[in-house]
């Protein structure tokens, strides 16, 4: 900036000296030559001059720009000297600061450690104090233990000295025994064995029969409490519901369509269907006569397609048949899938639950079994809650979903048992139906044991779940209104229970009471012992049981002098 300003003011004063120098000598210049040379004259001056008045200007701008260059880097070099002297008394007094706080926190430091040490000699005093003791109580400890074992030895010496003694007394005064009595050890006891068994006998007996009576009545008091709640809790149909194998004709003259012409639609429906058609003399009505309760009802749907059709020969017989059949199906599809959906059950297979579906269309003593199985899953849900919630203690508690299943599927082989010829054992073909899908070994022993009354499985252990089936099984089949059958069955069962027992030996008389629910038996004095009696009673069920069927349970009340009750399932 300095440098500008001073070429500024050098141009000024060279342009006013050449303005001043113009001005004078114009008039003579004028006067003397022409205006060329004037013009030439002139500006070889001006250009002279200012060339000298440029280099003069610039030899003093430098230098005074190297004394103002020179008074620059001494004024820095003063500043740096300054400004070092500056921070190094900066720094001086940052340490004197830093060394001051350091040597006060070394002192605190040293006090503290002070402190420590003091505090940690006291502690191994008090520690060698109770050190020491430690090892005087050890010390009197094992002084002691070396006593009491010495006294332990002298005791074992003494009581083997002691037995030995007893020992040869007992032999001495067994011996001495024996020879007064003129009998050995073991016919005395023998002797006395029988003695007692003869004299208490009778009073075992009363006090077996009020210990069973006393836990009979416990039990029953419980049994009844919790039957009775589940009962209350489930509601169900009273009356039978009756399978229908007729149909009713709007008129006679459909008897001789379904004839036909020298009996060919009737031989025709007869081959097809697989049933029998009973037409009489009965007006109107056409019965129809099969094993299966299934081959019925297609039978049936078929008919009453046809008449309603009015054509009847044998293409209309096989198409009316193929429809009936795949309805039949369906139906029986949709009541499986209603059945266990009613119930809460996911996880059963499609051909499980069509056969579940089948019971649709089987009944037992006129009791719809599939209504019947949806009964007793409902009762064995609600005797599971009831067990759990009154017996908290059980080691393992009752599953609500077994006793469910396999209420549902304790009757599922009468879903397939009238495909077979002869008529297939039920229970076997519900086993088998187990295996086949893979159930629950519960759901299995539920099956086999609703009728056997066995419940314990050899490898896996008891099953609670089967008992409650089967009891569910009874309350199911012996409510009132629950089941019929026929005259000549109910007459059968009275003459084969009063023959069993008769040919009891021992047996005076028998009488079959209470509708064939209850059998009194009559036992000679004189060929019977109370004991016996239990014994004979107990057969007696058990042959009842095993030998006679019957939609209830048989009551067996034994005579002697006093009562005997078992019971036959």
């Amino acid at each position: 900036m300095l440098f500008e300003s001073l070429t500024l003011v050098l141009f000024v004063i060279v342009v006013g000296l050449i303005y001043y120098t113009i001005n004078l000598k114009q008039e003579n210049i004028h006067k003397i030559y022409t205006k060329e040379d004037l013009e030439n004259e002139v500006s070889s001056q001006l250009s002279s001059q200012i060339s000298k008045k440029t280099l003069k200007i610039e030899k003093e701008l430098q230098e005074k720009y190297q004394i103002f260059s020179k008074d620059l880097e001494k004024e820095k070099a003063t500043l740096k000297d300054s400004l070092k002297e500056k921070n190094e008394i900066i720094l001086e007094k940052l340490k004197l600061d830093l060394e001051s706080e350091v040597a006060k926190e070394e002192r605190v430091m040293r006090n503290r450690m002070l402190d420590l040490q003091e505090n940690l000699d006291k502690k191994e005093d008090q520690l060698d104090s109770k050190l020491e003791k430690i090892e005087k109580q050890r010390d009197e400890i094992e002084k002691v233990k070396d006593e009491l074992r010495e006294i332990k030895n002298n005791l074992l010496t003494k009581k083997s000295e002691i037995e030995e003694k007893e020992s040869q007394l007992e032999g001495k005064l067994l011996t001495k025994l024996e020879e007064i009595a003129g009998l050995t050890l073991e016919k005395a006891k023998t002797q006395i064995l029988e003695n007692a068994k003869e004299e208490m006998g009778n009073e075992l007996l009363n006090y077996q029969k009020k210990m069973l009576l006393r836990a009979e009545s416990n039990s029953n008091l419980k049994a009844r409490e919790i039957v009775s709640m589940a009962v209350q809790r489930c509601s169900s149909e009273v009356a039978n519901e009756i399978t229908i194998t007729s149909i009713k004709l709007s008129s006679d003259d459909d008897k001789g369509k379904i004839i036909g012409k020298q009996g060919r639609n009737i031989q025709w429906l007869e081959k097809t269907l697989g049933v029998e058609l009973i037409i009489d003399e009965t007006p109107e009505v056409v019965t129809i006569s099969g094993f299966s309760s299934v081959r019925r009802n297609i039978a049936k749907k078929t008919l009453e397609k046809l008449l309603a059709d009015g054509r009847i020969h044998p293409s209309s017989i096989e198409d009316m048949y193929e429809k009936s059949k795949s309805e039949i199906a369906q139906e029986i599809a949709e009541v499986g899938e209603e059945a266990v959906n009613s119930l809460g059950i996911y996880d059963f297979p499609a051909k499980l639950i069509r056969l579940i579906g089948r019971l649709q269309y089987r009944t037992s003593y006129g009791q719809n079994m599939l209504k019947h199985s949806l009964e007793m899953a409902k009762l064995a849900g609600l005797l599971a809650d009831e067990m759990n919630e009154n017996f908290p203690t059980l080691d393992t508690p009752v599953d609500k979903m077994i006793c469910i299943k396999g209420a549902l599927l304790h009757d599922v082989g009468k879903a397939i048992d009238e495909e077979f010829t002869p008529k297939g054992n039920h229970v076997a073909l519900g086993e088998k139906i187990c295996d086949m899908f893979g159930l629950d070994w519960r759901i299995k022993k539920c099956i086999s044991s609703h009728h056997n009354e066995e419940y314990a499985d050899p490898e896996k252990g008891f099953c609670i779940e089967a008992v409650l089936v089967d009891a569910c099984d009874n309350i199911s089949g012996g409510r009132l209104g629950a089941r019929k059958e026929t005259a000549q069955a109910y007459f059968q069962r009275l003459e084969s229970m009063e023959k069993i027992a008769k040919n009891v030996p021992g047996v005076t008389k028998s009488w079959v009471m209470k509708g064939s629910r209850e059998l009194w038996v009559f036992f000679d004095t004189e060929k019977m012992t109370p004991a016996k009696m239990h014994q004979t009673t107990r057969h007696i069920a058990n042959t009842i049981s095993s030998q006679v069927s019957a939609p209830f349970q048989i009551k067996v009340t034994g005579f002697f002098e006093d009562r005997a009750v078992e019971y036959a399932a």
